[in-house]
């Protein structure tokens, strides 16, 4: 008779006989999933490395390179100081150029989303080719700070400031004059605003012109020859090309052919002779004296002439979108005329 030793002998031996054979199985299923385990586990490390993992220095030099914005899908733009000191530089007239409303739509760019691929490549080969200049040492006021993401991952973010940018981690980086700038990036929504505010600009320096040639004491320049005088007094420390825009309502300037214009001023004899090419969409007004109150109109916004003058029946609302006029007060203030009920309560006399 069989013992309970035998028994439990016997079963032993059946254990060892059936475990050998699923060890070898398992064994062998491992053996074929390591290499493919191994490759992926690789791949994966080295994506990661190559896509999202900062490259804050090079390996053969291990001098920092600049950020890599190649597997950039968009870039996050914050203005310093806001958009409203960026593209309208703080003044009186932000007030009377710019309504509320303007403003408001000016100060929804403070941040902003750049998600053109072409223009994002672009700034990527830029910023790419900066060259190391230390870390940052005390604070520096910068333009704006980019911010940059692939998908919804966050890879770098640097304040630019003109010729430098300056990283997350205090390393910067300088560029060749001229070659840097959120320029590229502007809101294209606020052109007719800029473009308003830089006729604004255009009014603002003839009058400062015309108010530091003149003689204490004199009246204001002879309206015949107003455009005239401001041209001779500036050829001397201005081109030719930048005194003929400085006449014309940047708004205006495509449907001047200005261009031309300034062609031919380029091949004028810098003498005080005006080239008849010049046109100016601004007129004086005649009634206007320096003994005048100080909020009677003395330029504004015309169709195009030269040496205009007179009162507003030359008004235009045509060069600017939305429609309207700059009118320049006889104290230098500036305003953007809307409506005819708005032209109609300035003082011209």
């Amino acid at each position: 008779m069989a013992t309970l030793r035998d028994a439990c002998a016997s079963k032993d031996v059946a254990r060892r006989s059936v475990l050998p054979t699923g060890t070898v199985r398992l064994s062998i299923l491992c053996l074929l999933l390591a290499p493919a385990l191994a490759g992926f586990l690789v791949a994966a490390a080295l994506l990661y490395f190559l896509v999202w993992h900062p490259k804050p220095s090079s390996l053969s030099t291990g001098v920092p390179v600049p950020p890599d914005l190649s597997s950039c899908t968009r870039l996050e733009i914050r203005y310093f100081g806001g958009a409203l000191n960026r593209f309208f530089r703080h003044s009186p007239w932000r007030e009377t150029v710019l309504n509320e409303e303007e403003r408001a739509r000016v100060r929804s760019y403070d941040t902003w989303t750049v998600t053109n691929q072409e223009e994002i490549k672009t700034f990527a080969r830029l910023i790419s080719q900066g060259t190391y200049r230390g870390d940052l040492r005390g604070s520096t006021e910068a333009e704006g700070v980019v911010t940059a993401y692939r998908g919804r991952r966050r890879q770098v973010k640097f304040a630019m400031r003109y010729t430098t940018i300056c990283t997350d981690r205090q390393i910067v980086f300088g560029y060749p004059a001229d070659s840097l700038t959120l320029a590229v990036f502007d809101p294209p929504e606020l052109q007719p605003l800029r473009m308003r505010w830089n006729c604004c600009s255009n009014l603002s320096t003839l009058f400062v012109t015309l108010m530091q040639g003149m003689p204490r004491g004199h009246l204001y320049p002879d309206p015949n020859h107003w455009c005239d005088i401001i041209a001779a007094r500036i050829r001397d420390r201005s081109p030719d090309a930048r005194i003929a825009g400085l006449f014309a309502c940047p708004s205006a300037q495509p449907s001047l052919n200005l261009d031309d214009a300034r062609s031919q001023a380029h091949e004028t004899d810098p003498s005080n002779q005006t080239p008849g090419a010049w046109m100016s969409t601004y007129a004086m007004n005649p009634s206007c004296s320096e003994d005048s109150p100080r909020d009677v109109v003395f330029l504004f916004e015309s169709q195009p002439g030269w040496n205009q003058h007179g009162g507003p029946e030359l008004f235009t609302f045509d060069n600017h979108d939305p429609k309207g006029g700059l009118v320049l007060l006889n104290d230098g203030t500036v305003k953007f005329i809307r409506t005819e009920e708005e032209l109609k309560q300035l003082r011209w006399k």
